[in-house]
């Protein structure tokens, strides 16, 4: 741009020199403005504004389990996007048109359709056209406008289109499909059924209430009963080892005991011995006098003889007119024997109680232990079926108060501005066309006139010649107005610039 205006002269010699096409430029725009502004068919906007309502605030209050669930913007943002592309889509442009007729939306259509597609295809795409839906720098508010020739329509047509908008979205955002849901439902209820009765049959055959408390259970009893048939069968050790040991002594001490020697029956049997103590020492002293085979010794022999006779015989006569007494030893061991057979007898039934009172809770614990996986399954299955019918009784609720909300037509989006009835035109705009066609026409005008200089390879000044040649000008030769020629002739004249 430097190197043409230097080469050029100047900017306002460059506009100056191509003033003509500047004006053409210029009042060509200008023209065309003006006629835009004669010929363009005036159209009506109409204006509604939506609000997009979250969370609870969308549905009225009615009894349900509180949710935790926050949304975020990004949320927020993508629910307002859905609802503002529902109300620019071509199924909702479509259901506006018929609703209202193609005849009289845009009759030229209708008289003149298009060749290579339907008029309702070119009425939709027109319409969509004529159709503007912003989201506002409040995320949740929508707004809705509308361009069309004949300002009541405009104010019909939104309406329309917001009306046919909230019937549309109830069905999308909405749709709770009652009857589906509550056939699902009784089919839930029925598995439900299902898995609690056989699992309740389950627990019923093999007795189990509470599984993971039985075996707890079991296992804390038979610790106890362990441990009580450990000390019953200690005690049954004992009382068995002492009752050997006593049986051992019994066979050793005799159960009766003779009578003391004394008393008068055993006088005489005294009296016996002594006389025979008495010979038996005579004897001795004749011995040392007599000769053993003298009449004396023989006399003195045959009276011991008697007395040894008589001793005996009465001795004999004792023995076998005394009873034994009984043995108070042998009586005490008996009596310890007794004893200690009882308590060995009743150590070993607490032995086998406990024995089998541990058997019965080994078998228990055997047979949950065998059956754990049949259980867990049957449990798994039933929590299956209760957390399904749980969460399908609650959609189902939430979809009979859904269908509730689309039979009386609430919904999340709602009118916070109806549509207005216009009453001047939106289109096309005076004064900014006005404004627009004077700076184009300025620019465009500006624009022609240097890339006309820029394509024109001519000398207009002595600078253009300095500058491309690089020498100082000593001389011009300039065309000037010439004066009233005499005679026809014409006079050139000269000029010097130093």
């Amino acid at each position: 741009m430097n190197r043409l205006l230097m080469r050029h002269g100047g900017l306002l010699t460059i506009l100056f020199k191509r003033k003509e096409i500047i004006l053409v430029v210029f009042l060509s725009v200008i023209l065309a403005g003006v006629a835009y502004l004669l010929t363009a068919t005036p159209k009506y906007e109409s204006v509604a504004q939506m609000i997009v309502r979250f969370g609870d605030r969308s549905i009225p209050e009615v009894a349900r389990t509180p949710t935790t669930f926050e949304m975020t913007p990004a949320d927020r943002h993508e629910v307002v996007a859905a609802h503002a592309a529902m109300l620019n889509s071509h199924d909702l442009a479509k259901a506006t048109i018929e609703s209202l007729g193609i005849n009289a939306l845009y009759p030229d259509i209708a008289e003149d359709p298009p060749p290579r597609w339907t008029p309702m295809d070119e009425a939709v795409k027109r319409f969509l056209s004529q159709l503007s839906v912003e989201v506002g720098t409040q995320d949740n508010i929508i707004t809705v406008s509308f361009l069309y020739p004949d300002q009541k329509l405009a104010h019909d047509i939104v309406q329309k289109l917001i009306d046919v908008y909230i019937a549309q979205q109830t069905l999308v955002y909405q749709n709770p499909q009652s009857g589906f849901m509550s056939a699902e439902m009784k089919e839930a209820g029925s598995r439900l059924a299902t898995a609690q009765a056989s699992l309740e049959q389950f627990k019923d055959k093999w007795h189990i209430a509470d599984y993971d408390q039985e075996v707890s259970d079991l296992l804390k009893q038979r610790g106890d009963v362990d441990t009580n048939l450990r000390t019953a069968q200690a005690n049954l050790l004992v009382a068995q080892n002492r009752q050997d040991v006593i049986g051992s002594l019994i066979k050793q001490v005799p159960a009766n005991q003779p009578e003391p020697a004394g008393g008068e029956k055993y006088r005489s049997v005294d009296d016996a011995e002594s006389r025979l103590a008495d010979l038996r020492a005579k004897q001795s002293q004749m011995l040392a006098t007599y000769s053993p085979n003298s009449s004396a010794m023989a006399s003195l022999n045959a009276a011991i003889r008697t007395a040894e006779a008589d001793a005996g015989s009465r001795r004999s006569e004792v023995n076998s007119r005394s009873a034994s007494n009984p043995n108070v030893v042998y009586q005490n061991l008996q009596t310890d024997l007794l004893r200690n057979s009882a308590d060995a007898k009743a150590n070993a039934e607490p032995v086998r109680v406990l024995s089998e009172q541990l058997q019965t809770i080994d078998q228990r614990l055997s047979d949950l232990q065998q059956n754990r996986g049949a259980l867990t399954d049957l449990v798994r299955e039933q929590q299956i079926a209760e957390s399904t019918y749980r969460s399908l009784s609650t959609q189902s609720e939430d979809a009979r108060v859904k269908d509730s909300l689309n039979r009386q037509r609430i919904s999340p989006a709602t009118m916070i501005s109806q549509p207005t009835l216009p009453y001047k035109t939106a289109r096309p705009r005076k004064l900014i066309t006005v404004i627009g066609c004077l700076f184009g026409g300025a620019i465009l005008a500006i624009g022609a006139a240097l890339m006309l200089e820029w394509r024109d390879d001519h000398f207009t000044t002595a600078e253009q010649v300095a500058y491309m040649l690089d020498v100082p000008v000593l001389a011009t030769i300039g065309e000037r107005p010439q004066p009233p020629s005499v005679g026809g002739l014409g006079l050139l004249t000269y000029g010097e610039n130093q």
